[in-house]
């Protein structure tokens, strides 16, 4: 399990014991508010608050993939969700001017924008389990839509 906190720090926890494995904390790190972990178990990514997200190795090191980072959004502050596509393929986010990115996973590249929500940020975003195109997004304006 991993959790994060306001203090810009990130703990890894022994799920058995309730104990943390590794203390993540680096001089240029921004707080992560929202993680979310990919479908293959390898990697997790975090919603930093400096307007990208940011991924990391699952597993024995947890080192940063610097790499692989995916930007453009503006989150503003508000803790944006993130998601990951079924497949792993792609990864989505909301923003703080309402609007929904989906980001290829392999090329960190933006590959689709909406403007998701009219009032305020796209808070939530969450893939089709089912339907692996189709992501569902909900806002401050009080309205829940799906995009294909």
């Amino acid at each position: 399990m991993v959790t994060s906190s306001d203090d810009k720090k990130v703990l890894v926890w022994e799920w058995d014991i309730g104990v943390p494995i590794k203390y993540i904390s680096e001089p240029g790190m921004y707080s992560m508010p929202v993680i979310a972990k990919h479908p293959s178990d390898r990697f997790w990514a975090g919603q930093s608050l400096d307007n990208q997200i940011v991924v990391y190795q699952a597993g024995d090191r947890f080192a940063q993939q610097r790499k692989k980072r995916f930007s453009g959004h503006s989150i503003a502050g508000y803790a944006c969700d993130i998601a990951f596509s079924p497949n792993g393929k792609f990864i989505a986010s909301g923003d703080g001017n309402g609007k929904l990115f989906v980001w290829d996973w392999k090329t960190s590249k933006n590959t689709r924008r909406f403007k998701a929500h009219d009032k305020g940020p796209a808070i939530g975003c969450v893939w089709s389990p089912i339907e692996p195109s189709m992501v569902v997004t909900c806002g401050w304006d009080a309205v829940i839509k799906i995009w294909e």
